[in-house]
């Protein structure tokens, strides 16, 4: 109170506050940098995203085929069944005039400074956080998920990638010195990072929001225009998406050209893949599909990130907190009714707290409620709808399949005919027991709320039943006993894992993210991301005006004396890389009886 009080006295005095406000304004004159500030813009959503909606007829056979005509695609919520419309598929015509208008936008584009790039992530940034219902109302009529899976895999996540990139993009992409070695003391030798040109990112269905908007950071923020091919699973969604990137590069006074959506069948998608102006591409999707873009994009030499999805494990031992896995675990499987490609697939859980675990997840998943977010009345919805319209036949046979080879199907198991919507696309949450990795469903990824659960003895048999799947995306360990979580957490072959948690590395924004094996190869988010989209160039200059390279007359074209000069060559490797200072002593002054 004392200090307080001689503080008030002191600043009562005009001298004192003159002073601390003058070092305040120069204070941030001198050393803050100066910073573009977010440019508000509005942008109405749909109307069909409002809850409630029903101003079209729910389809009969609900499906993305319109019968007789193939250049157009039929939007329809998964929940319910109700169309939203219909949206024509991309033409390669319109595709390459797309290309061309971005490649001409990116020119201009690539000379912006980082603080321009970072004034239109920071009006994006503003819009989002603003628009938060509306934009998960979107997501959740397009993929019929529900409000609180939308706010975490869509919005979260964007808001995290859009932050990390404002806060750490320009240290990721400066330049990166690098030492030139004894030989090229005299030269400063640095890695450059350079915008590709036109970049491509193909992406899949489940997260339309955050799918979209992912790569269109990290492409802008390193220099680059992109096209973006959405799923046709969700394209109702796409100009809604696109028109607020766009509106964001226009009210900071940029091209909206350097962006483009475009969407369709598999004929868009190869024409993407194999057009030799993409200069980059990114795919999110399955293995089957992923080679087929390496086999598009190779005819180019198109460099390719394939994010192929998971078969993602936990490793459950008998000393885990029980009361934080079990929760962590219940989301990892039912958020976003599990079409995740981090949602944990198979969970292994020690002997000694199997019985437990399956009791209590019993309990758990019987009580999950699926429906419509949009639709349905208030807190009577845990779990949404399934994308894809004939998916309830694979995942009812990889579970047949469990079951005549020993596990148990203890809840659901089958597709969820909804009394509200009979027309919604819904699984059954399901608890599969006893399964073992004789059974198909563990080579399979299955996109669906099925919790999967594996009995294991020992490190050495968790980490046999982990490494019997082909898969190796993300992981998950948990153990009260830290050395053990990190020791078995670094051995399994997984591109990422997590000790006592799941999926959390992503929201971990400067870490990369992909995986090994049949999940893919390349990294997208943080420093490797980012600067996969950049062209890593090699460059060296003079480190003084006055000292360059000079070529000794002994090797100088045409060469004198051939053997002379091989031997002043050899010397010069001994004298520049030898191990001992006497081993380069020696060299130097046989290149100084050589050079006479």
């Amino acid at each position: 109170m004392c200090c307080a009080s001689e503080l008030l006295q002191l600043t009562a005095h005009p001298a004192v506050v003159a002073i601390v406000a003058g070092s305040a304004v120069l204070y941030f004159m001198l050393f803050r940098k100066s910073q573009l500030p977010a440019i508000p813009f509005e942008l109405r959503p749909p109307p069909e995203s409002l809850p409630g909606w029903q101003g079209n007829e729910v389809l009969e056979s609900p499906s993305i085929i319109v019968p007789g005509n193939p250049e157009l695609i039929q939007c329809f919520d998964p929940a319910t069944g109700r169309s939203l419309g219909q949206v024509k598929a991309t033409t390669t015509d319109e595709l390459e005039a797309k290309i061309e208008r971005a490649r001409k936008a990116q020119k201009t584009w690539a000379a912006m400074t980082f603080e321009q790039r970072r004034q239109v992530l920071r009006s994006l940034n503003e819009f989002v956080l603003s628009h938060q219902r509306e934009i998960c109302q979107v997501a959740c009529r397009d993929s019929g998920k529900t409000l609180v899976d939308a706010t975490l895999g869509e919005v979260l996540t964007t808001s995290a990638k859009l932050q990390w990139t404002i806060k750490n993009g320009e240290a990721a992409l400066a330049d990166d010195s690098r030492d030139p070695g004894f030989m090229m003391m005299y030269k400063r030798a640095k890695v450059v990072y350079q915008p590709r040109g036109v970049v491509a990112a193909l992406v899949s269905w489940n997260y339309p929001f955050h799918n979209t908007i992912g790569p269109v950071i990290s492409a802008l923020f390193a220099g680059n225009a992109i096209v973006v091919k959405a799923s046709e699973h969700v394209a109702w969604s796409m100009s809604y998406w696109e028109q607020m990137v766009k509106r964001a590069l226009n009210v900071c006074g940029h091209d909206p050209d350097l962006v483009h959506f475009v969407t369709g069948f598999a004929e868009i998608g190869v024409a993407v893949t194999s057009s030799p102006r993409i200069d980059h591409i990114t795919f999110i999707g399955s293995p089957e599909v992923g080679k087929l873009v390496m086999r598009s994009a190779s005819a180019n030499l198109t460099p390719v990130t394939l994010e192929l999805g998971g078969k993602d494990c936990a490793v459950v031992f008998g000393d885990a907190d029980m009361a934080q896995c079990v929760p962590v675990l219940m989301r990892s499987v039912i958020q976003n009714a599990s079409q995740n490609c981090i949602g944990i697939e198979r969970i292994l859980v020690q002997d000694t707290a199997y019985e437990g675990f399956v009791d209590e997840m019993t309990r758990r998943i019987r009580a999950v409620r699926v429906g419509s977010i949009l639709d349905d009345k208030p807190n009577t919805v845990d779990c949404g709808a399934m994308v894809l319209s004939n998916c309830a036949d694979r995942l009812e046979s990889l579970i047949e399949d469990a079951v005549s080879k020993g596990a148990r199907c203890l809840v659901g198991g089958h597709r969820f005919a909804h009394p509200l919507h009979p027309k919604g696309q819904y699984f059954a949450p399901t608890l599969l027991v006893d399964v073992t990795p004789a059974m198909d469903i563990t080579r399979n990824e299955t996109f669906g709320p099925i919790m999967v659960v594996m009995k294991f003895a020992d490190e050495k048999d968790a980490l046999e039943k982990v490494h019997s799947s082909p898969y190796g995306l993300g992981s998950s360990v948990f153990s009260g006993d830290r050395s053990r979580g990190r020791r078995v957490a670094l051995a399994l072959r997984t591109g990422m894992a997590n000790v006592n948690d799941f999926g959390v590395n992503y929201i971990c924004q400067s870490l990369p993210f992909g995986g090994v094996g049949i999940s893919g190869f390349g990294r997208f988010a943080g420093p490797e991301g980012l600067r996969s989209l950049c062209v890593e160039k090699a460059f060296t200059e003079d480190r003084f005006p006055l000292v360059k390279t000079p070529i000794p007359p002994i090797v100088d074209y045409p060469i004198q004396d051939s053997e002379k000069g091989y031997q002043f060559t050899q010397q010069i490797v001994a004298f520049a890389y030898s191990d001992s200072w006497w081993g380069s002593i020696k060299a130097g002054l046989r290149l100084g009886k050589l050079s006479m």
